[in-house]
């Protein structure tokens, strides 16, 4: 069994490569700044095994790692040391870098030193990145770094300066010592291949922050440039391969995947405005251009510093090394093209509503480039659809106690353009959601309870129209807006683009009362306002809104006869101001509330569906 010591398991990498180690028979000694939050930060991820891992407290930037004895002699019986520590931000200044990277790298060389002469390193894995000038051909530089390495490398960024002299000190002193040593270069890292969920929001972070401002107009480069991409468990795995192998010499892999396999910069772009339903940049300018651009002040405007431009290349990379252990799978065609909508959406929302901590009784997954959040169950599952103003979270609590009642799975989505969900661009607008309906249904293939609200009702009928919805499944639709009240002016001025980006708290409020979408202030569920307000700093969200809102106040018709084979239960809110209950369609059931009562009174609404579905159907 390998005993394995690893800095950086706390990291946005680190996290990811702790959840594909505990899968191996190894022991885990992990160096921490603090037991207490790892541990807890572990719990919650659920992979905080005693028996595998062992916490060490210390310090990367500190002589000795700054480890009690105790610590010590534990981790001096590592037979493999995986460095993954450090921060992961361009920005970081020229002391905490010296510190994190070269200093770091001292100690840990120091520790990886103590191991080898007492009892033999098996390996050393260096997680270093894709720019770095030092590989296997060209590695033998007989220069002290912590002297002669700032003149050395004509790097001005000291996160980059320093990270690629660390690794030119770990191979120098890999090469004196004797022990093996595999550098793995990764590109830039985005979140999870299951989730696109980004949490580090430095590196492809500052470009979707700058996109989403309107501050990229031009693309940098052209189509002979690239910016190379991985996700975080893509990584990991690789990582786990490596640290499994028996190797005695100095190798370095390199994971940019091959170039025609990855979008280049125009189409990267184009990928990126679509998720983020905004126009795309048409011109291309010289990388050259933009950097003097950028630093004649143009970069305090645009939020990316002009170092940022490093990572777009139009270099072609060997990765044979890479290929010889893992399988095309993990670094294929259209990796990149299908995971960066949802990394893009994912660092949207972040940058939308940056202290939000989603509720862990669900576990977020997607099908197809949908969100969908899930509680496990047996039976069929419950698919919810949320309305406007909303996003799948606001379902939570109604999702919450379907589940209590039934055991049952529950899947409540974020619709595309809205949530954590990516836009897709089709030439119907409505054939995105139908689409996303026909990826759902391929899931629930023994059939499922389908429950829409709003929007999301209207969802499911044009399903319906398009023949998706099966004998199998249920419909029950919660305030289906299809019959305005002809009483009301509908076009009201505050659903327009930019009425919503500059409506403050008081005039939302003053809609959602006066359009009857809750019956009364106290029925406005906490931080609801609030979360409305920010939800339209989001391009994304807002133009979303704006079209799908549009959409609902052109109408169309509802033919009731092609609705005839399906059994339909609609729930109406008596208190909506704009849309009467559409009485023909089938029998309802009233309650005292306005538009959004599934949101305002999630257990009643729960009860009434539940009763209403079992008293006439069987699971």
């Amino acid at each position: 069994m390998r005993t394995i010591f690893l800095t950086g398991g706390t990291g946005f990498i680190g996290k990811e490569l702790l959840k594909e180690l505990i899968k191996e028979e190894i022991n885990i000694f992990l160096l921490v700044r603090s037991k207490i939050k790892a541990a807890l930060t572990f719990q919650e991820m659920g992979i905080f095994n005693k028996e595998i891992i062992h916490l060490v407290e210390g310090d990367l930037t500190k002589k000795d790692l700054a480890l009690s004895n105790e610590d010590r002699s534990k981790v001096l019986k590592a037979d493999v040391i995986i460095h993954a520590g450090g921060p992961m931000d361009i920005q970081v200044g020229e002391n905490e870098a010296v510190s994190s990277f070269l200093q770091g790298a001292k100690y840990i060389g120091e520790l990886a030193k103590s191991i080898h002469q007492s009892k033999g390193l098996k390996q050393f894995i260096h997680i270093v990145g894709y720019m770095s000038p030092f590989d296997d051909h060209n590695s033998k530089v007989s220069i002290d770094v912590f002297k002669e390495g700032n003149k050395y490398l004509k790097i001005k960024n000291p996160y980059e300066r320093t990270k690629f002299l660390a690794d030119l000190y770990i191979r120098q002193q890999a090469s004196e010592i004797g022990y093996p040593l595999s550098v793995v270069n990764p590109p830039v890292v985005v979140g999870s291949s299951k989730t696109g969920s980004t949490e580090q929001l430095g590196g492809l972070g500052m470009l979707v922050s700058s996109v989403r401002k309107g501050l990229i107009p031009v693309i940098p480069g052209g189509k002979n440039y690239r910016l190379p991409i991985i996700a975080n468990d893509d990584l990991a795995k690789f990582i786990v391969q490596v640290s499994m192998q028996d190797t005695s010499s100095i190798k370095t892999y390199t994971l940019v995947s091959d170039k025609r396999t990855e979008p280049h910069i125009p189409e990267l772009l184009s990928l990126m405005s679509e998720s983020m339903n905004m126009k795309a940049p048409t011109l291309s300018v010289p990388i050259s251009s933009l950097k003097i651009l950028l630093n004649s002040g143009l970069s305090k405007i645009a939020k990316i510093p002009s170092d940022g431009l490093n990572f777009i290349t139009k270099r072609e990379f060997s990765n044979d090394s890479l290929k010889e252990i893992m399988k095309k799978g993990c670094f294929g065609d259209g990796r990149v093209r299908n995971l960066l909508p949802l990394v893009v959406a994912d660092l949207d929302y972040r940058l939308t509503y940056p202290s939000h901590q989603m509720d862990k009784r669900f576990e977020r997954s997607r099908i197809g480039n949908t969100v969908v959040y899930q509680m496990k169950g047996e039976g069929k599952p419950f698919i919810l659809f949320h309305g406007l103003l909303c996003d799948g979270e606001d379902m939570f609590p109604l999702g919450i106690r379907i589940h209590k009642k039934t055991g049952q799975p529950v899947w409540i989505v974020d619709l595309p353009g809205l949530g954590r969900s990516p836009f897709k661009r089709e030439k119907n607008l409505i054939d995105t959601y139908i689409n996303m309906v026909k990826d759902l249904l391929k899931e629930a293939d023994n059939g499922a309870h389908l429950i829409g609200h709003s929007f999301g009702a209207v969802i499911l009928i044009e399903a319906i129209k398009e023949n998706v919805i099966r004998i199998q499944d249920t419909l029950t639709l919660l305030q289906l807006p299809v019959l305005k009240n002809q009483s009301v002016s509908l076009h009201s001025s505050f659903i327009s683009k930019w009425a919503l980006k500059l409506a403050n708290s008081k005039r939302i409020k003053q809609y959602l009362l006066k359009k009857g979408l809750f019956d009364s202030n106290d029925n406005i569920p906490l931080d609801y306002v609030a979360k409305v307000r920010r939800s339209f700093t989001s391009p994304r969200i807002l133009n979303t809104t704006v079209q799908l809102n549009t959409l609902l106040l052109n109408g169309y018709k509802v033919d009731v006869n092609m609705l005839s084979d399906h059994k339909i239960h609609i729930i109406w809110g008596n208190k909506d101001v704009i849309y009467i209950a559409p009485t023909l369609i089938a029998k309802i059931n009233y309650v005292p509330y306005g538009h959004h009562f599934p949101i305002s009174n999630p257990s009643e609404t729960a009860d009434i569906i539940l009763h209403k579905l079992f008293s006439k159907v069987g699971d």
